[in-house]
Protein backbone atom coordinates (compact mmCIF):
# COMPACT_ATOMS: atom_id res chain seq x y z
CA UNK A 1 0.00 0.00 0.00
CA UNK A 2 1.42 3.32 -0.99
CA UNK A 3 1.59 6.61 0.75
CA UNK A 4 0.83 9.93 -0.74
CA UNK A 5 -1.82 12.12 0.77
CA UNK A 6 -4.79 12.45 -1.49
CA UNK A 7 -8.25 13.82 -1.62
CA UNK A 8 -9.92 11.33 -3.85
CA UNK A 9 -13.37 12.53 -3.63
CA UNK A 10 -15.51 11.52 -2.03
CA UNK A 11 -13.05 13.30 0.03
CA UNK A 12 -10.86 10.31 0.31
CA UNK A 13 -7.48 10.84 1.86
CA UNK A 14 -4.74 8.30 1.30
CA UNK A 15 -1.06 8.20 1.33
CA UNK A 16 0.27 6.64 -1.81
CA UNK A 17 2.49 6.97 -4.83
CA UNK A 18 2.32 6.03 -8.50
CA UNK A 19 4.68 5.36 -11.38
CA UNK A 20 5.33 6.19 -15.01
CA UNK A 21 8.06 5.97 -17.70
CA UNK A 22 8.61 7.31 -21.23
CA UNK A 23 9.25 6.87 -25.03
CA UNK A 24 6.95 6.29 -28.07
CA UNK A 25 3.62 4.42 -27.70
CA UNK A 26 1.92 2.05 -30.10
CA UNK A 27 -1.54 2.91 -31.34
CA UNK A 28 -2.35 -0.70 -32.24
CA UNK A 29 -2.03 -3.89 -30.26
CA UNK A 30 0.45 -6.63 -31.13
CA UNK A 31 -2.13 -8.46 -33.26
CA UNK A 32 -2.78 -5.42 -35.37
CA UNK A 33 -6.21 -4.71 -33.90
CA UNK A 34 -7.11 -1.20 -32.95
CA UNK A 35 -8.32 -0.92 -29.31
CA UNK A 36 -11.29 1.02 -30.71
CA UNK A 37 -12.53 -2.26 -32.10
CA UNK A 38 -11.98 -4.13 -28.85
CA UNK A 39 -13.29 -1.75 -26.25
CA UNK A 40 -16.89 -1.98 -27.31
CA UNK A 41 -17.51 -5.63 -26.53
CA UNK A 42 -15.87 -7.60 -23.76
CA UNK A 43 -17.95 -10.63 -24.69
CA UNK A 44 -16.13 -10.87 -28.02
CA UNK A 45 -12.66 -10.75 -26.53
CA UNK A 46 -11.94 -13.88 -24.54
CA UNK A 47 -8.44 -12.66 -23.76
CA UNK A 48 -9.44 -9.15 -22.72
CA UNK A 49 -10.51 -7.87 -19.31
CA UNK A 50 -12.55 -4.66 -19.61
CA UNK A 51 -13.05 -2.66 -16.43
CA UNK A 52 -15.34 0.39 -16.26
CA UNK A 53 -13.81 3.48 -14.64
CA UNK A 54 -15.70 6.67 -13.92
CA UNK A 55 -13.03 9.25 -14.70
CA UNK A 56 -10.78 10.20 -17.59
CA UNK A 57 -7.22 10.51 -16.21
CA UNK A 58 -6.01 12.76 -19.02
CA UNK A 59 -3.11 12.17 -21.37
CA UNK A 60 -0.29 12.42 -18.82
CA UNK A 61 0.89 10.27 -15.96
CA UNK A 62 3.27 11.44 -13.24
CA UNK A 63 4.80 9.20 -10.66
CA UNK A 64 4.69 11.76 -7.85
CA UNK A 65 1.61 13.84 -8.51
CA UNK A 66 -1.11 11.43 -9.66
CA UNK A 67 -4.08 11.88 -7.32
CA UNK A 68 -7.00 9.98 -8.83
CA UNK A 69 -8.01 6.33 -8.79
CA UNK A 70 -7.64 5.71 -12.51
CA UNK A 71 -4.11 7.08 -12.72
CA UNK A 72 -3.14 4.97 -9.74
CA UNK A 73 -4.71 1.88 -11.28
CA UNK A 74 -2.70 2.59 -14.41
CA UNK A 75 0.44 2.86 -12.32
CA UNK A 76 -0.28 -0.47 -10.63
CA UNK A 77 -0.60 -2.11 -14.04
CA UNK A 78 2.67 -0.83 -15.46
CA UNK A 79 4.95 -0.59 -12.45
CA UNK A 80 5.93 -2.30 -9.22
CA UNK A 81 7.46 -1.21 -5.91
CA UNK A 82 10.25 -2.99 -4.10
CA UNK A 83 7.49 -4.68 -2.14
CA UNK A 84 3.99 -4.01 -0.87
CA UNK A 85 2.57 -4.43 2.62
CA UNK A 86 -0.55 -6.28 3.68
CA UNK A 87 -2.88 -5.23 6.47
CA UNK A 88 -1.31 -7.79 8.82
CA UNK A 89 2.17 -6.36 8.23
CA UNK A 90 3.39 -9.15 5.94
CA UNK A 91 5.21 -8.21 2.74
CA UNK A 92 4.64 -9.07 -0.91
CA UNK A 93 8.00 -8.91 -2.65
CA UNK A 94 8.27 -7.56 -6.19
CA UNK A 95 11.62 -6.06 -7.19
CA UNK A 96 13.02 -6.73 -3.73
CA UNK A 97 14.01 -10.22 -2.62
CA UNK A 98 14.41 -9.34 1.05
CA UNK A 99 14.41 -6.42 3.50
CA UNK A 100 16.48 -6.71 6.66
CA UNK A 101 16.55 -4.15 9.50
CA UNK A 102 19.56 -3.63 11.71
CA UNK A 103 19.26 -4.30 15.45
CA UNK A 104 19.11 -0.57 16.22
CA UNK A 105 16.34 -0.01 13.63
CA UNK A 106 18.33 2.69 11.82
CA UNK A 107 19.46 0.74 8.75
CA UNK A 108 17.46 -1.40 6.30
CA UNK A 109 19.28 -3.53 3.75
CA UNK A 110 17.34 -4.46 0.64
CA UNK A 111 18.41 -7.23 -1.73
CA UNK A 112 16.97 -7.10 -5.23
CA UNK A 113 15.79 -10.10 -7.20
CA UNK A 114 18.22 -11.02 -9.97
CA UNK A 115 17.40 -10.84 -13.66
CA UNK A 116 14.45 -8.43 -13.45
CA UNK A 117 14.15 -6.28 -16.58
CA UNK A 118 12.26 -3.19 -17.66
CA UNK A 119 9.72 -3.72 -20.41
CA UNK A 120 12.25 -2.19 -22.85
CA UNK A 121 14.63 -5.08 -22.07
CA UNK A 122 17.18 -3.26 -19.92
CA UNK A 123 18.05 -4.72 -16.50
CA UNK A 124 16.71 -3.28 -13.25
CA UNK A 125 19.62 -2.44 -10.94
CA UNK A 126 20.32 -0.76 -7.62
CA UNK A 127 21.03 2.43 -9.58
CA UNK A 128 17.35 2.58 -10.55
CA UNK A 129 16.30 2.13 -6.93
CA UNK A 130 18.63 4.83 -5.63
CA UNK A 131 17.50 7.20 -8.39
CA UNK A 132 13.82 6.54 -7.61
CA UNK A 133 14.14 7.26 -3.90
CA UNK A 134 16.31 10.32 -4.34
CA UNK A 135 13.88 11.80 -6.87
CA UNK A 136 10.87 10.90 -4.76
CA UNK A 137 12.35 12.59 -1.70
CA UNK A 138 13.02 15.74 -3.74
CA UNK A 139 9.45 15.99 -5.03
CA UNK A 140 7.27 14.41 -2.32
CA UNK A 141 5.42 17.08 -0.37
CA UNK A 142 3.94 14.56 2.07
CA UNK A 143 7.44 13.81 3.43
CA UNK A 144 6.76 10.13 4.03
CA UNK A 145 10.48 9.36 3.74
CA UNK A 146 11.46 12.21 6.06
CA UNK A 147 11.98 11.62 9.78
CA UNK A 148 12.44 14.49 12.22
CA UNK A 149 12.74 16.85 9.23
CA UNK A 150 15.61 14.79 7.83
CA UNK A 151 15.24 12.56 4.76
CA UNK A 152 16.49 9.01 4.86
CA UNK A 153 19.58 8.21 2.80
CA UNK A 154 19.69 5.48 0.19
CA UNK A 155 23.01 4.02 -0.95
CA UNK A 156 24.01 1.46 -3.57
CA UNK A 157 26.05 -1.38 -2.06
CA UNK A 158 26.26 -3.37 -5.28
CA UNK A 159 24.08 -3.90 -8.37
CA UNK A 160 21.58 -5.97 -6.38
CA UNK A 161 21.77 -4.36 -2.96
CA UNK A 162 20.70 -0.99 -1.55
CA UNK A 163 20.87 0.35 1.97
CA UNK A 164 18.45 2.76 3.61
CA UNK A 165 19.79 4.78 6.55
CA UNK A 166 17.29 6.53 8.82
CA UNK A 167 18.05 9.72 10.75
CA UNK A 168 15.99 8.32 13.65
CA UNK A 169 13.96 5.23 14.50
CA UNK A 170 10.57 5.07 12.80
CA UNK A 171 8.09 2.30 13.56
CA UNK A 172 6.21 2.98 10.30
CA UNK A 173 9.24 2.95 8.02
CA UNK A 174 8.59 -0.48 6.47
CA UNK A 175 5.27 0.73 5.15
CA UNK A 176 6.72 4.06 4.07
CA UNK A 177 9.64 2.46 2.24
CA UNK A 178 7.30 0.69 -0.17
CA UNK A 179 5.75 4.01 -1.20
CA UNK A 180 7.51 4.70 -4.51
CA UNK A 181 7.00 2.44 -7.49
CA UNK A 182 10.43 2.06 -9.03
CA UNK A 183 11.24 4.19 -12.09
CA UNK A 184 13.95 3.63 -14.72
CA UNK A 185 16.97 5.88 -14.30
CA UNK A 186 17.90 5.56 -17.98
CA UNK A 187 14.55 7.12 -18.94
CA UNK A 188 14.14 9.89 -16.39
CA UNK A 189 17.66 11.03 -15.49
CA UNK A 190 18.07 14.64 -16.48
CA UNK A 191 14.46 15.02 -17.58
CA UNK A 192 13.49 17.22 -14.62
CA UNK A 193 10.33 15.36 -13.64
CA UNK A 194 8.63 12.04 -14.24
CA UNK A 195 5.71 13.16 -16.35
CA UNK A 196 4.87 11.00 -19.33
CA UNK A 197 2.71 11.98 -22.29
CA UNK A 198 0.52 8.97 -22.99
CA UNK A 199 -0.10 10.16 -26.54
CA UNK A 200 3.51 10.08 -27.70
CA UNK A 201 5.70 8.40 -25.11
CA UNK A 202 6.20 4.80 -24.07
CA UNK A 203 5.72 3.91 -20.42
CA UNK A 204 8.73 1.92 -19.25
CA UNK A 205 8.08 -0.17 -16.17
CA UNK A 206 8.16 -3.60 -14.55
CA UNK A 207 4.45 -4.17 -14.03
CA UNK A 208 2.28 -7.05 -15.28
CA UNK A 209 1.07 -4.98 -18.23
CA UNK A 210 2.52 -2.55 -20.76
CA UNK A 211 0.69 0.67 -21.63
CA UNK A 212 -0.73 0.47 -25.14
CA UNK A 213 -3.07 3.36 -25.95
CA UNK A 214 -5.03 6.20 -24.40
CA UNK A 215 -8.09 7.56 -26.18
CA UNK A 216 -9.59 10.60 -24.47
CA UNK A 217 -13.03 10.00 -23.03
CA UNK A 218 -13.09 6.37 -24.15
CA UNK A 219 -10.43 4.01 -22.79
CA UNK A 220 -6.89 3.21 -21.76
CA UNK A 221 -5.56 -0.12 -23.00
CA UNK A 222 -2.68 -2.37 -21.90
CA UNK A 223 -1.06 -5.58 -23.17
CA UNK A 224 0.59 -8.16 -20.96
CA UNK A 225 4.27 -7.84 -20.13
CA UNK A 226 6.07 -11.06 -21.20
CA UNK A 227 8.96 -10.28 -18.84
CA UNK A 228 6.84 -9.66 -15.72
CA UNK A 229 8.71 -10.94 -12.67
CA UNK A 230 5.77 -12.94 -11.34
CA UNK A 231 5.02 -14.64 -14.63
CA UNK A 232 2.99 -13.57 -17.65
CA UNK A 233 -0.53 -12.31 -16.98
CA UNK A 234 -3.26 -14.88 -17.60
CA UNK A 235 -5.33 -12.36 -19.58
CA UNK A 236 -3.63 -10.85 -22.62
CA UNK A 237 -5.16 -7.41 -22.58
CA UNK A 238 -6.68 -4.99 -20.04
CA UNK A 239 -8.92 -2.10 -21.03
CA UNK A 240 -9.99 0.60 -18.61
CA UNK A 241 -13.14 1.86 -20.29
CA UNK A 242 -14.26 5.33 -19.25
CA UNK A 243 -17.97 5.37 -18.36
CA UNK A 244 -18.98 8.27 -16.14
CA UNK A 245 -22.57 7.24 -15.45
CA UNK A 246 -23.24 4.40 -13.00
CA UNK A 247 -26.44 3.52 -14.84
CA UNK A 248 -24.58 3.33 -18.15
CA UNK A 249 -21.82 1.20 -16.62
CA UNK A 250 -24.32 -1.18 -15.09
CA UNK A 251 -26.10 -1.56 -18.43
CA UNK A 252 -22.77 -2.14 -20.18
CA UNK A 253 -22.02 -4.92 -17.69
CA UNK A 254 -25.42 -6.51 -18.21
CA UNK A 255 -24.98 -6.32 -21.99
CA UNK A 256 -21.56 -7.98 -21.85
CA UNK A 257 -19.68 -4.89 -23.01
CA UNK A 258 -17.50 -4.79 -19.90
CA UNK A 259 -16.31 -7.39 -17.40
CA UNK A 260 -16.12 -5.42 -14.16
CA UNK A 261 -17.56 -2.36 -12.47
CA UNK A 262 -17.53 -0.82 -9.00
CA UNK A 263 -21.22 -0.70 -8.13
CA UNK A 264 -23.30 1.27 -5.68
CA UNK A 265 -25.45 -0.47 -3.05
CA UNK A 266 -28.55 1.10 -4.59
CA UNK A 267 -27.68 -0.41 -8.00
CA UNK A 268 -27.39 -4.08 -6.98
CA UNK A 269 -30.80 -5.16 -8.28
CA UNK A 270 -30.73 -7.14 -11.51
CA UNK A 271 -27.17 -8.41 -11.00
CA UNK A 272 -28.00 -11.90 -9.76
CA UNK A 273 -26.05 -13.54 -12.60
CA UNK A 274 -22.87 -11.64 -11.76
CA UNK A 275 -20.25 -12.10 -9.06
CA UNK A 276 -20.70 -9.42 -6.39
CA UNK A 277 -17.71 -9.00 -4.07
CA UNK A 278 -17.95 -6.38 -1.30
CA UNK A 279 -14.60 -5.57 0.29
CA UNK A 280 -13.18 -3.05 2.68
CA UNK A 281 -10.77 -0.31 1.68
CA UNK A 282 -10.55 0.82 5.28
CA UNK A 283 -12.41 3.99 4.37
CA UNK A 284 -13.75 5.96 7.33
CA UNK A 285 -16.80 8.16 6.71
CA UNK A 286 -17.29 10.98 9.18
CA UNK A 287 -18.83 14.23 10.31
CA UNK A 288 -16.42 16.80 11.66
CA UNK A 289 -17.12 20.05 13.44
CA UNK A 290 -15.21 23.11 12.32
CA UNK A 291 -12.73 23.91 15.07
CA UNK A 292 -12.59 27.61 14.18
CA UNK A 293 -16.34 28.14 13.84
CA UNK A 294 -17.75 30.59 16.39
CA UNK A 295 -20.57 28.14 17.07
CA UNK A 296 -18.24 25.27 17.95
CA UNK A 297 -16.06 26.69 20.70
CA UNK A 298 -17.88 25.02 23.61
CA UNK A 299 -16.88 21.32 23.92
CA UNK A 300 -20.08 20.49 25.82
CA UNK A 301 -22.18 21.91 22.98
CA UNK A 302 -20.15 19.84 20.52
CA UNK A 303 -20.87 16.71 22.55
CA UNK A 304 -24.56 17.62 22.46
CA UNK A 305 -24.45 17.67 18.66
CA UNK A 306 -22.95 14.18 18.63
CA UNK A 307 -25.47 12.78 21.11
CA UNK A 308 -28.24 13.77 18.68
CA UNK A 309 -26.89 11.43 16.01
CA UNK A 310 -27.58 7.80 15.20
CA UNK A 311 -24.62 6.53 13.13
CA UNK A 312 -26.32 3.32 12.03
CA UNK A 313 -29.26 5.25 10.59
CA UNK A 314 -26.77 7.54 8.81
CA UNK A 315 -24.91 4.53 7.37
CA UNK A 316 -28.10 2.82 6.22
CA UNK A 317 -29.24 5.97 4.44
CA UNK A 318 -25.93 6.29 2.60
CA UNK A 319 -25.29 2.64 1.77
CA UNK A 320 -28.80 1.12 1.61
CA UNK A 321 -28.03 -1.64 4.08
CA UNK A 322 -25.59 -2.56 6.83
CA UNK A 323 -24.50 -5.33 4.48
CA UNK A 324 -22.32 -2.68 2.86
CA UNK A 325 -21.11 -0.82 5.95
CA UNK A 326 -20.16 -1.37 9.57
CA UNK A 327 -20.40 1.09 12.44
CA UNK A 328 -17.12 2.43 13.82
CA UNK A 329 -16.22 4.63 16.77
CA UNK A 330 -12.61 5.65 16.15
CA UNK A 331 -10.70 7.61 13.52
CA UNK A 332 -9.07 4.28 12.64
CA UNK A 333 -11.04 1.92 10.40
CA UNK A 334 -12.53 -0.96 12.35
CA UNK A 335 -10.42 -3.52 10.44
CA UNK A 336 -7.19 -1.83 11.56
CA UNK A 337 -5.19 -3.91 14.05
CA UNK A 338 -4.87 -0.84 16.34
CA UNK A 339 -8.58 -0.03 16.32
CA UNK A 340 -10.28 0.14 19.71
CA UNK A 341 -13.86 0.79 20.83
CA UNK A 342 -12.64 1.95 24.21
CA UNK A 343 -13.54 5.53 23.29
CA UNK A 344 -16.46 7.86 23.85
CA UNK A 345 -18.98 6.47 21.36
CA UNK A 346 -21.61 9.21 21.66
CA UNK A 347 -24.47 6.76 21.32
CA UNK A 348 -27.68 8.63 20.55
CA UNK A 349 -29.25 10.19 23.67
CA UNK A 350 -31.87 12.77 22.72
CA UNK A 351 -32.47 14.15 26.21
CA UNK A 352 -28.76 14.53 26.90
CA UNK A 353 -28.36 16.24 23.53
CA UNK A 354 -31.15 18.70 24.27
CA UNK A 355 -29.57 19.60 27.60
CA UNK A 356 -26.07 20.11 26.20
CA UNK A 357 -27.23 22.15 23.19
CA UNK A 358 -29.76 24.28 25.09
CA UNK A 359 -27.51 27.34 25.40
CA UNK A 360 -25.76 26.99 22.04
CA UNK A 361 -26.55 27.98 18.48
CA UNK A 362 -29.87 26.78 17.07
CA UNK A 363 -28.73 27.26 13.48
CA UNK A 364 -25.77 25.42 11.96
CA UNK A 365 -24.44 25.00 8.43
CA UNK A 366 -23.24 21.70 6.94
CA UNK A 367 -20.94 21.53 3.91
CA UNK A 368 -20.57 18.43 1.76
CA UNK A 369 -20.14 17.35 -1.85
CA UNK A 370 -23.56 17.67 -3.36
CA UNK A 371 -22.84 15.35 -6.27
CA UNK A 372 -21.99 12.50 -3.91
CA UNK A 373 -25.19 10.51 -3.38
CA UNK A 374 -23.91 8.96 -0.13
CA UNK A 375 -23.04 12.32 1.39
CA UNK A 376 -26.33 13.78 0.20
CA UNK A 377 -28.20 11.01 2.02
CA UNK A 378 -26.07 11.45 5.13
CA UNK A 379 -26.75 15.19 5.17
CA UNK A 380 -30.52 14.72 5.09
CA UNK A 381 -30.46 12.28 8.01
CA UNK A 382 -28.18 14.51 10.07
CA UNK A 383 -30.48 17.45 9.39
CA UNK A 384 -33.48 15.47 10.64
CA UNK A 385 -31.68 14.13 13.72
CA UNK A 386 -30.51 17.57 14.82
CA UNK A 387 -33.95 19.03 14.10
CA UNK A 388 -35.28 16.60 16.73
CA UNK A 389 -33.18 18.34 19.42
CA UNK A 390 -34.04 21.86 18.27
CA UNK A 391 -31.08 22.62 15.99
CA UNK A 392 -31.76 23.66 12.40
CA UNK A 393 -29.13 22.62 9.86
CA UNK A 394 -28.63 24.47 6.59
CA UNK A 395 -27.48 22.02 3.93
CA UNK A 396 -24.76 23.25 1.57
CA UNK A 397 -24.14 20.68 -1.12
CA UNK A 398 -21.33 22.18 -3.21
CA UNK A 399 -19.07 20.95 -6.00
CA UNK A 400 -15.73 19.32 -5.34
CA UNK A 401 -13.64 22.44 -5.87
CA UNK A 402 -15.75 24.54 -3.51
CA UNK A 403 -15.68 21.81 -0.90
CA UNK A 404 -11.92 21.50 -1.02
CA UNK A 405 -11.44 25.24 -0.83
CA UNK A 406 -13.59 25.45 2.28
CA UNK A 407 -12.83 22.21 4.10
CA UNK A 408 -9.07 22.53 3.94
CA UNK A 409 -8.85 26.23 4.71
CA UNK A 410 -7.91 26.19 8.38
CA UNK A 411 -9.27 29.70 8.93
CA UNK A 412 -12.58 29.29 7.11
CA UNK A 413 -15.58 30.00 9.33
CA UNK A 414 -18.25 29.85 6.62
CA UNK A 415 -19.45 26.40 7.69
CA UNK A 416 -19.94 24.79 11.07
CA UNK A 417 -19.70 21.16 9.96
CA UNK A 418 -18.26 19.05 7.14
CA UNK A 419 -18.93 15.57 5.84
CA UNK A 420 -16.00 13.59 4.53
CA UNK A 421 -14.19 10.29 4.27
CA UNK A 422 -10.64 9.06 3.94
CA UNK A 423 -8.48 6.05 3.25
CA UNK A 424 -5.13 6.06 4.98
CA UNK A 425 -2.23 3.73 5.76
CA UNK A 426 -2.19 0.49 7.72
CA UNK A 427 0.15 1.97 10.30
CA UNK A 428 -1.64 4.48 12.54
CA UNK A 429 1.26 6.91 12.24
CA UNK A 430 -0.07 7.79 8.79
CA UNK A 431 -3.17 9.29 10.39
CA UNK A 432 -1.17 12.24 11.69
CA UNK A 433 -1.64 13.56 8.14
CA UNK A 434 -5.26 14.00 9.14
CA UNK A 435 -5.12 14.72 12.88
CA UNK A 436 -1.76 16.39 13.39
CA UNK A 437 -1.92 20.10 14.17
CA UNK A 438 -2.32 22.09 10.98
CA UNK A 439 -3.01 19.03 8.85
CA UNK A 440 -5.91 18.07 6.62
CA UNK A 441 -8.95 18.41 8.87
CA UNK A 442 -7.74 21.34 10.95
CA UNK A 443 -7.41 19.36 14.16
CA UNK A 444 -5.17 20.87 16.83
CA UNK A 445 -4.05 19.19 20.05
CA UNK A 446 -0.63 19.22 21.69
CA UNK A 447 -1.44 15.95 23.48
CA UNK A 448 -2.48 14.24 20.26
CA UNK A 449 0.68 15.50 18.54
CA UNK A 450 2.76 14.14 21.42
CA UNK A 451 1.09 10.74 21.27
CA UNK A 452 1.71 10.53 17.52
CA UNK A 453 5.39 11.26 18.15
CA UNK A 454 5.57 8.57 20.81
CA UNK A 455 3.88 6.02 18.58
CA UNK A 456 6.17 6.78 15.66
CA UNK A 457 9.36 5.94 17.57
CA UNK A 458 8.09 3.11 19.79
CA UNK A 459 9.17 -0.30 18.46
CA UNK A 460 7.60 -2.42 21.21
CA UNK A 461 4.27 -3.64 19.74
CA UNK A 462 2.46 -3.75 23.11
CA UNK A 463 3.56 -0.25 24.03
CA UNK A 464 2.46 1.02 20.60
CA UNK A 465 -0.99 -0.43 21.19
CA UNK A 466 -1.22 1.41 24.50
CA UNK A 467 -0.14 4.68 22.90
CA UNK A 468 -2.67 4.47 20.09
CA UNK A 469 -5.44 3.38 22.46
CA UNK A 470 -4.86 6.58 24.41
CA UNK A 471 -4.65 8.60 21.20
CA UNK A 472 -8.00 7.32 19.95
CA UNK A 473 -9.61 8.12 23.30
CA UNK A 474 -8.13 11.62 23.27
CA UNK A 475 -9.51 12.40 19.81
CA UNK A 476 -12.98 11.20 20.80
CA UNK A 477 -12.97 13.31 23.99
CA UNK A 478 -12.40 16.50 21.99
CA UNK A 479 -15.81 16.01 20.31
CA UNK A 480 -14.71 17.45 17.00
CA UNK A 481 -14.70 14.23 14.97
CA UNK A 482 -17.66 11.85 14.72
CA UNK A 483 -16.90 8.68 12.73
CA UNK A 484 -19.83 6.86 11.18
CA UNK A 485 -17.86 3.73 10.41
CA UNK A 486 -16.45 1.90 7.43
CA UNK A 487 -18.26 1.40 4.14
CA UNK A 488 -17.53 -1.38 1.67
CA UNK A 489 -16.53 -1.06 -1.96
CA UNK A 490 -18.53 -3.36 -4.22
CA UNK A 491 -16.79 -5.08 -7.13
CA UNK A 492 -19.21 -6.59 -9.66
CA UNK A 493 -17.71 -8.91 -12.27
CA UNK A 494 -18.75 -11.09 -15.15
CA UNK A 495 -19.13 -14.62 -13.73
CA UNK A 496 -16.51 -15.81 -16.24
CA UNK A 497 -13.80 -13.82 -14.47
CA UNK A 498 -11.78 -15.99 -12.11
CA UNK A 499 -8.86 -15.42 -9.76
CA UNK A 500 -10.28 -12.45 -7.85
CA UNK A 501 -9.03 -13.78 -4.53
CA UNK A 502 -5.61 -14.56 -6.02
CA UNK A 503 -5.38 -11.08 -7.55
CA UNK A 504 -6.11 -9.59 -4.11
CA UNK A 505 -8.56 -6.76 -3.43
CA UNK A 506 -6.83 -3.68 -2.07
CA UNK A 507 -7.62 0.03 -1.53
CA UNK A 508 -7.62 2.40 -4.51
CA UNK A 509 -6.09 0.03 -7.07
CA UNK A 510 -8.86 -2.57 -6.72
CA UNK A 511 -6.41 -5.41 -7.48
CA UNK A 512 -3.04 -6.01 -5.89
CA UNK A 513 -1.87 -7.93 -8.98
CA UNK A 514 -4.20 -8.03 -11.99
CA UNK A 515 -2.00 -10.62 -13.69
CA UNK A 516 -3.69 -13.29 -11.54
CA UNK A 517 -7.11 -12.74 -13.11
CA UNK A 518 -8.30 -15.28 -15.68
CA UNK A 519 -11.37 -16.11 -17.77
Amino acid sequence: MKRKLLCLLVCIGLVLSVFSGCQNSNNNDENGKNPDEMSNGAQNEDETFTYAVADDPGNTLNVFTADDRVSMMMAKLVATPLYSMNADGSLNYYIAESLEPSKDGLTYTCRLKPDIVWNDGKPVTADDVVFTYEEYIKQDNSKVLTINDQPLQVTKIDDETVEFKLPAVSASIEENLCTPLIVPKHIFEGKGDVTVSLNDEKVVGTGPYIFDEYKAGEYISFTKNPSYMNGEAKIDKVILRIIESDDTAKLALQNGEIDAWIGLPSKMNGLEKFTVTPYSEGRVAYLRLNRVSDNMQDPEYRKGIFYALDREEILKAAYSSMDYASAGYSFLPNNNSYYTENVEKYEQDIEKSKGLTADGSKKLSLCYIGTDSAQDAQALVIQAQLKAVGVDVELNGVDQAAYMAAAYDNENKNYDMYLGGYIMTFDPDGFRDMFGTGQMINYASEKVDSLFEQGKTELDPKKRVEIYDELQMEVSKEALFYPFGTDLRILVTNSEIKGIEEAGLVPIYTFEDMSKLSR
